[in-house]
């Protein structure tokens, strides 16, 4: 009889020992788990177009219906490249329009959709010199990381409904995209909603 209390007692000791460890083992999977690589934040190319005779030195990017176009104005009394960008990662070149096709000499003042507003004067101003762009990485704000560099950037343009960035220079014309991480909590939140809420 004595055993059997032993034996008990033993019992009722390692069942209080795993009580009191789990709490710590949990611990332990939490935080190998907020170590586990989170979803971040990033700007990619999306696209790419070989460069064109001229250096591109403005953007303008607009939409007709359900597609989107990119004005690429080319030194000033040269010519528009007008490119079909519904599909980022499969840019079409339409047409490359002399300005001396349109009656113009002149610059782009305003597009929509397939109309553009174009200046009978030409605009000389002074050259700015080629810039540099990075794609900066700061998800560890103690090391940064560049993660893709532009050089002899000539024009810059921006598409923010759809997140998009343009960029030319000597390579061509690139089509960057921002991407916002998703939350994982509100991911967890949203599977919680549609398993037990409906």
């Amino acid at each position: 009889m004595g055993s059997f209390n032993a034996r008990k007692r033993l019992g009722r000791w390692v069942l209080a020992a795993m009580i009191a460890i789990a709490p710590v083992a949990s611990a332990k999977t939490k935080t190998h788990k907020s170590d586990a690589a989170q979803p971040q934040d990033s700007i990619e190319v999306v696209g790419h177009i070989p460069p064109a005779n001229h250096p591109v030195t403005n953007f303008v990017s607009t939409q007709h219906y359900s597609s989107y176009y990119l004005y690429a104005e080319h030194e000033s009394g040269q010519d528009i490249t007008l490119i079909d960008v519904t599909n980022t990662s499969r840019p079409l070149v339409l047409a490359d329009v002399p300005y001396s096709g349109l009656g113009a000499s002149g610059s782009l003042v305003a597009v929509a959709g397939t109309a553009a507003l174009v200046s009978s004067e030409m605009s000389d101003p002074p050259q700015a010199p080629p810039q540099s762009l990075k794609i900066m990485d700061f998800s560890d704000p103690q090391h940064p990381k560049v993660a893709r560099e532009f050089t002899g950037v000539t024009a810059v343009g921006r598409d923010n409904q759809r997140g998009l960035v343009f960029v030319a220079n000597p390579e061509g014309i690139w089509i960057l995209q921002r991407h916002f991480a998703e939350d994982p909590d509100v991911e967890a939140a949203y599977a919680k909603h549609v398993l037990y809420d409906h």
